[in-house]
C-alpha cells in the first residue's frame, strides 16, 4: 500500500513543458541530451502571448480591493508588462506557453551529412552495448538547453539549427558507459557508486523548482529584491535568498546492469512573503452643515397645588444644552443639565431680570427656562468653499520573513527497456508571525520521517539503452504545485520507456508518465471591509441665517404653549404670564470624511494534493486533486490539456472546481488557441484567443457585497521582428458573467542589446474602475546569463476610478508606481550549458 500510494507524488515544479523529438543519452560518466530544441514554459506568461517575445517590465494592478499578490490564476490574460507580483489565485496554476516552433516542418534534426541508407534521411543509431567497458571519465556536457524560461536568454526558434550534444571523449566503446579503472570486486555492482564532477552533470536533468525558485546541482546562491515606490502605497522590502549547503550527485552500474544516478541537496531559504494588507480608502464631500438654537421660557400665576396664587411659577422645565459638550466630530450634543423643574415658584428677583431684553434663562442662583442649541441639524452638498469631492487612498503592505531549510533527493535508474525516476524533497519552514505556528511545527517534524522514494527497475543481461526518453524529466517538472506554497514532503514516481534505433519521428517517442503526492503549507487570505473615522471638519466660522424672537405679558401678542408629562399649559388660559421666544438659523461650511478599510491577513495552513500527467512530444495531459485544511476547507479536483504542434498551432484548456470557494480558491473552466506564422529565424507573427470563466468566485466580503471581475475573453496578435516587438489585446467586457471591462492594450518591447531591454506600454482603452493606462521600463543585465547581475527600473501610472460624486464629478485618482528590482546569482548558468 505504501508503494502505491508513494506512486502518486507531486514535485515542486510549476513548469509545463512540451519535448520535441528528445532522447538523453545517459552513460555513467555520461549524461548528455540529444534532441531538437528545449521547449519549456513559463508559468507567468499570458496566455495570448505564444511567441518567444522580449520581457516588457511594466507592472499592472489588480482590482480593488483584491491583492495582487498570493497565486495565479490558470489562463489568466495578465498584462505582458506586468514585472510586479500579480495578486495571486491560489486555485491553480496559469497555462503554460507553447514550445518554440521550428522552421523545418517535421522538427526532426536535420543530417550532418546525405545519409546513403536507402530506407533513412536519418539512419538509426543501434544500441551499445556495455562489454569492453571504456576509461572511466566525467558526465559529460550537454549543448546550452534552457530548461526554464525564466533564463534571459531565448532559445533559438529554429529547431534545425541547434547545435549537436556535445560528445564524451572518444572511446573504444560504443555505448557510453564508463570503464572502471579497476576490474570490480564488489559482487553487485560493476561500477560501485561514486561521485560525479557537477561540471559533467547536465542540468537539464537535475533541475527543480524549490519553493517557486528554480535550482539544479549547479545552484549555489541566488537573491533578488525590490522595492516599491509610489504616493500611495507603503510596501516593505521584498526579498528571496536561496544558498545551498551542501550537494552531490553519484552514479552506479549494478551487475544486473541498472545504471543509476543519485542526486542529493541541501539548501537554505529566507524570503518574505505578505502577511498584511491594508487599504484606507478616504472621501471628502464638501458641505454646508445647519443648525438651530431654540430659546424660550415662560412664567405665570401659580395654579399647583401647594403654590401660592398670588406667585409666579415656571411652566417650562429648566434644560439647558451644555455647550462645551459638543462632539467636535459630529457637532451633537452630549449632555442636557435640568436646572429647573415645572411648577417651581420664581423669586422676584429673577422674574425681574427675565424681563430685560433679550433671552435671560434665569439668574445664576435660579436659572429658568428651556436653552437649546444645536450645530448639526443636517447638512446638504456642497458649500460657499468647494462644489467637488476628493478622494484619497494609502495602501499599506507589510510582509513577515519565511525560512526554510530543504533536503532534495532525486534518483534516476535506467535498463535495456525503460528508465524511472524517483524524486523526494523535505522542507521545514518557520514562520516569523504564524498564527498556526503549533499545528504547521507538528506536521513538519513528523514528515521528515517520511521515507525516500527509491524507484523500483529490473535489471537484465542486456546492456543498459543509454538514450533515455527526455520526456521523463520534463514530466517531472509538469508536475502541478500550488503557487506561493512552502513544501514539507513532495514524494512522487516517473516512468518513461528509452528510446530505440526504431524511433525516427515525433510521434514515436514514448510518453512519460509523472504521479506525485505533496504536503504543503499554502496561504488562506482572511478579508474584512469596515469603516473607520467618519468626522465633520469644519473649513468655515459659524454664521447666523436668520434670527428672530419675542417676549412680554399679557399686553402682548405673545403665545407660547407648553406641554409637560402630557399636561399642556398655554397663555390663552394663563394669568399675569411673561414669555420668551427666541429662534437662531446657523450655517458653517464643513467637509465630511468618511473612511473605508479594506484589510487582508494572511495564514498558513497544511495543503495535501495528489497530481499526475503524461507528457508527450506534442502534448501534455495533468490532473490533479486535494484539500486545503483551513477553517472551512476547501476541496478541489481539476484537470488540464496543453497540444503544440509541429505546425505552430498551440491548444489549451481547462477545468478545476472547489468545495468552499473563495475569493482565491474558486472553480474555473479556461481555454486558448493560438497559431504562430514564422517569416524567419527572427520574425514571427502570433494570433491568438483565450477565455477564462470563473463559475463561483466569493461576492462578499463579510456581509459586504463587493464583486471583484475576474472573467475575461481575449483577442490577441503579436509581431517578433528583430530586436521589436509589438503586441495588441482586446479583452472583451460583458461576454462571461463577472467580466472585466473593455480593454486594448499596445505594447512595444526593444532589445537593442542581449543585456538591455526596453519596453512601455499604453491602454487607450481601459473602462475598468482600477487600471494602468501606460508605463515603461527598463532592464539591464552585466551579461547575458541568468544569474548575472539585472537591475530593472519600472514605472507605471495607475488610476482609480470611484465614479461621480453628488455634483456630477469624476472621482479618478492618479498614482505614478516606480520599482526597483535586483537580482544576482552564482553560477552565472545553473540552468543550462
Amino acid at each position: 500500500m505504501i508503494i502505491n500510494l508513494l506512486k502518486f507524488i507531486v514535485n515542486p515544479t510549476a513548469l509545463l513543458s512540451t519535448a520535441y523529438n528528445g532522447s538523453i543519452l545517459v552513460g555513467l560518466t555520461l549524461l548528455s541530451i540529444a534532441y531538437s530544441t528545449p521547449a519549456i514554459a513559463e508559468t507567468s506568461t499570458n496566455l495570448l502571448d505564444t511567441s518567444h517575445q522580449l520581457d516588457s517590465s511594466a507592472a499592472s494592478i489588480s482590482d480593488l480591493p483584491e491583492t495582487t499578490p498570493l497565486s495565479e490564476t490558470p489562463n489568466r490574460f495578465t498584462y505582458p508588462t506586468n514585472q510586479e507580483p500579480s495578486s495571486p489565485n491560489l486555485a491553480s496554476e496559469p497555462e503554460p506557453t507553447e514550445p518554440q516552433s521550428t522552421n523545418n516542418p517535421n522538427g526532426l534534426p536535420q543530417p550532418s551529412a546525405p545519409s546513403t541508407d536507402p530506407d533513412y534521411i536519418i539512419p538509426s543509431r543501434s544500441a551499445p552495448s556495455v562489454s569492453d567497458l571504456p576509461e572511466a571519465t566525467s558526465l559529460s556536457e550537454t549543448p546550452n538547453w534552457s530548461t526554464y524560461a525564466t533564463d534571459l536568454e531565448p532559445s533559438s526558434p529554429n529547431l534545425a539549427s541547434e547545435p549537436e550534444p556535445t560528445k564524451p571523449p572518444s572511446t573504444n566503446n560504443p555505448n557510453g558507459l564508463p570503464q572502471p579503472s579497476a576490474p570490480s570486486t564488489d559482487p553487485d555492482y560493476i561500477i560501485p557508486p561514486r561521485i560525479a564532477p557537477d561540471e559533467k552533470i547536465s542540468p537539464f536533468t537535475t533541475n527543480l523548482l524549490l519553493n517557486d525558485i528554480p535550482i539544479s546541482h549547479l545552484t549555489e546562491w541566488e537573491f533578488s529584491g525590490f522595492q516599491t515606490f509610489a504616493d500611495t502605497t507603503d510596501s516593505d522590502i521584498f526579498f528571496n535568498g536561496t544558498l545551498k549547503l551542501n550537494s552531490r550527485v553519484s552514479e552506479s552500474l549494478s551487475r544486473n546492469n541498472i545504471y543509476r544516478v543519485d542526486q542529493k541537496g541541501t539548501y537554505l531559504q529566507l524570503r518574505t512573503v505578505p502577511l498584511e494588507r491594508t487599504i484606507t480608502t478616504t472621501t471628502t464631500a464638501p458641505q454646508t452643515m445647519t443648525g438651530l438654537e431654540i430659546q424660550m421660557s415662560l412664567t405665570a400665576a401659580c395654579i399647583f397645588p401647594n403654590t401660592p396664587s398670588d406667585q409666579q411659577c415656571t411652566y417650562t422645565p429648566g434644560l439647558v444644552i451644555d455647550r462645551n459638550s459638543i462632539d467636535p466630530e459630529f457637532f451633537v450634543p452630549t449632555r442636557v443639565f435640568q436646572t429647573s423643574q415645572v411648577g417651581e415658584v420664581v423669586k422676584p428677583e429673577t422674574l425681574a431680570f427675565m424681563q430685560l431684553p433679550g433671552f435671560q434663562g434665569g439668574t445664576s442662583s435660579q436659572p429658568i427656562g428651556v436653552d437649546f442649541y444645536f450645530p448639526n441639524s443636517g447638512a446638504y452638498p456642497g458649500n460657499s468653499q468647494s462644489q467637488k469631492t476628493k478622494v484619497e487612498r494609502k495602501e499599506e503592505i507589510d510582509y513577515t520573513i519565511a525560512g526554510t531549510v530543504s533536503r532534495v533527493r532525486q534518483v534516476v535508474k535506467a535498463n535495456d527497456r525503460e528508465a524511472v525516476l524517483g524524486r523526494t524533497i523535505r522542507g521545514f519552514t518557520l514562520f516569523v508571525d504564524d498564527e498556526n505556528r503549533w499545528l504547521n511545527t507538528a506536521i513538519q517534524a513528523g514528515a521528515q520521517i517520511l521515507p525516500d522514494v527509491i524507484p523500483d527497475l529490473q535489471g537484465s543481461k542486456n546492456p543498459v539503452n543509454t538514450n533515455i526518453n527526455r520526456n521523463l524529466f520534463l514530466a517531472a517538472n509538469n508536475t502541478r504545485l500550488p503557487s506561493n506554497s512552502f513544501t514539507i514532503y513532495s514524494a512522487g514516481l516517473g516512468r518513461a520507456e528509452s528510446l530505440t534505433p526504431n524511433v525516427t519521428s515525433l510521434n514515436q517517442v514514448p510518453r512519460a508518465n509523472y504521479n506525485s503526492l505533496w504536503l504543503g503549507l499554502s496561504p488562506v487570505i482572511d478579508r474584512n471591509i469596515e469603516d473607520g473615522r467618519i468626522f465633520y471638519d469644519p473649513t468655515g466660522p459659524q454664521v447666523t441665517l436668520v434670527n428672530a424672537g419675542a417676549e412680554g405679558g399679557a399686553n402682548t401678542n405673545v403665545q407660547l404653549s407648553s406641554a409637560v408629562n402630557q399636561n399642556q399649559y398655554s397663555t390663552a388660559n394663563l394669568q399675569n404670564f411673561y414669555a420668551q421666544v427666541y429662534l437662531s438659523f446657523l450655517q458653517q461650511d464643513v467637509n465630511f470624511v468618511r473612511e473605508s478599510i479594506y484589510g487582508e491577513k494572511s495564514s498558513y495552513y497544511p495543503h495535501l494534493s495528489f497530481t499526475g500527467n503524461w507528457t508527450g512530444g506534442e502534448d501534455i495531459l495533468r490532473y490533479y486533486t486535494g484539500v486545503i485544511a483551513s477553517e472551512k476547507p476547501k476541496l478541489y479536483l481539476g484537470a488540464d490539456y496543453t497540444r503544440n504542434t509541429l505546425n505552430n498551432w498551440s491548444f489549451r484548456g481547462g477545468a478545476i472546481g472547489y468545495l468552499n470557494p473563495d475569493r482565491d480558491y474558486y472553480s474555473q473552466l479556461w481555454g486558448s488557441v493560438a497559431k504562430t506564422f514564422r517569416f524567419s529565424r527572427r520574425a514571427n507573427l502570433t494570433l491568438s484567443t483565450g477565455f477564462n470563466y470563473a463559475l463561483d468566485r466569493e461576492t462578499k466580503i463579510g456581509d459586504v457585497l463587493s464583486i471583484s471581475p475576474a472573467s475575461e475573453v481575449a483577442v490577441s496578435a503579436r509581431l517578433n521582428w528583430g530586436i521589436f516587438s509589438l503586441g495588441l489585446t482586446n479583452y472583451f467586457g460583458d461576454i462571461l458573467p463577472n467580466s472585466y471591462d473593455d480593454r486594448l492594450l499596445a505594447e512595444l518591447t526593444i532589445r537593442p542589446l542581449s543585456t538591455l531591454t526596453l519596453s512601455g506600454y499604453i491602454a487607450p482603452i481601459d473602462k475598468n474602475s482600477t487600471r494602468s493606462l501606460y508605463g515603461a521600463s527598463v532592464s539591464w543585465q552585466l551579461e547575458n546569463k541568468y544569474n548575472s547581475p539585472t537591475l530593472s527600473l519600472n514605472w507605471q501610472n495607475n488610476q482609480y476610478d470611484y465614479g461621480d460624486d453628488v455634483f456630477g464629478n469624476r472621482l479618478l485618482l492618479n498614482d505614478n508606481v516606480f520599482t526597483i528590482l535586483f537580482r544576482i546569482g552564482s553560477p552565472a548558468n545553473p540552468l543550462s550549458r
